[in-house]
């Protein structure tokens, strides 16, 4: 009898407690059409909620800070695109006076906790001096379906992020990086296009990283993998693990537009470029028709000496903040075809397939790529 009144009182507690427990709010949708404020639209929302932005040019009167659309907290801003329609159907946003940046995710005050859980979808951000979409500190990140048109710093730039997706995205006409991961982790970079920028695929300071099915073309360096002094930060600990991956790299030719820092001294021609950092896999690529070079690993402080002797970056001004040489990366088949046909000027005698330059570096090595691939520099030994 005293087993059943137990029973009976806590199934009554039980019930009790649902009763009283609050329900969670349900997340809302939020409609902006054109002439209407995407700001004020995020300022309303909750966290959860969705922003839904129709098409449209949008610019903000009023400078909004450093960039015209600011997020600060968990939502879904969505545009009502059509980017594959003939003609195409966009949501614009274009630079208002005094902006410098087009989106950007950050939390509301320095040394709040990171931004969990926010999506960036079929939006062309288009004209800025600065960044086309910018997230510092935020985890589960996704940016779909995008299009950054001529942001003339970076098109796409996590840093300071983790556990993010860039997929199916569009970026061209910056003058550092049409893509930027930067002192972030556990990011994938996937079947986007990128293109007409002195690097097309950054990635510095940064660990867990995978980049596979993209097409990288027409830029200054197809993909650039460079050591922690390219971004003047100190490794986060356990760096590496990159992954490079079934992209197709190729044509990455254009003159260099940039006109200050290590970004100008970028050699045109390079497909993949590593330099100084360790523990990349480089796979299954197909690496084709780069004047100067497919695949190159140097040591960070020779590949600076080479730049040129008054370099602000060489390794005799700028100390290197960790080892210069690329350790434990690996090349494996990828298909090399028709690359190092006409090196630029002063680098003569270095145009080939794979470059091997990495100075002390060990456990570096390359196995199954094109059979007669053009090798200059060490031989790299077979991977196990």
């Amino acid at each position: 009898m005293k087993s059943a009144q137990v029973f009976i009182s806590a199934a009554m507690v039980l019930g009790l407690a649902v009763v009283c427990t609050p329900t969670t709010a349900a997340a809302k949708a939020h409609k902006v059409e054109p002439g209407q404020s995407i700001q004020d639209a995020i300022d309303n929302a909750a966290a959860g909620d969705t922003v839904i932005v129709m098409p449209g040019d949008y610019i903000t009167g009023v400078p909004t800070g450093s960039a015209a659309v600011r997020i600060t907290k968990p939502i879904k801003l969505i545009a009502k695109s059509k980017l594959k329609k003939d003609p195409p159907v966009k949501v614009r946003i274009l630079p208002g006076p005094g902006q410098t940046d087009g989106i950007l995710v950050e939390p509301g005050n320095p040394g709040d906790p990171d931004i969990e859980g926010v999506l960036i979808k079929g939006f062309t951000v288009e004209g800025f001096p600065n960044n086309g979409i910018w997230l510092r500190h935020t985890k589960k990140f996704k940016i779909i379906g995008n299009e950054s048109i001529n942001n003339l710093e970076n098109g796409i730039w996590p840093t300071l992020s983790v556990k993010g997706l860039v997929k199916k995205n569009l970026s061209y006409g910056s003058v550092d990086s049409a893509l930027w991961v930067e002192a972030s982790e556990d990011v994938r970079v996937i079947k986007n296009e990128f293109h007409h920028a002195p690097t097309g695929v950054e990635i510095t300071v940064s660990k867990n990283i995978l980049v596979k099915k993209n097409d990288i073309h027409d830029n200054t360096v197809g993909v650039g993998l460079y050591h922690p002094n390219a971004a003047s930060l100190d490794p986060l600990g356990g760096d590496g693990f990159w992954r490079i991956e079934k992209n197709h790299i190729y044509n990455n030719n254009e003159p260099n537009s940039a006109t200050g820092g290590i970004v100008s001294a970028l050699p045109s021609g390079a497909g993949i470029l590593l330099l100084g950092v360790d523990n990349v896999t480089i796979k299954n690529n197909l690496i084709e028709n780069n004047e100067f070079l497919g695949v190159a690993l140097l040591d960070w402080c020779l590949a600076t000496a080479l730049a040129g002797p008054t370099s602000s970056f060489n390794c005799t001004s700028n100390p290197p903040i960790v080892e210069s040489a690329p350790d434990n990366n690996q090349i494996i088949g990828n298909d090399l075809v028709n690359n190092g046909t006409s090196p630029p000027a002063g680098f003569e005698g270095f145009e080939s397939d794979l470059l091997n330059l990495a100075g002390m570096g060990v456990n570096n090595c390359a196995s199954g790529n094109t059979p007669g691939a053009t090798t200059v520099g060490a031989p790299f030994p077979a991977c196990n």
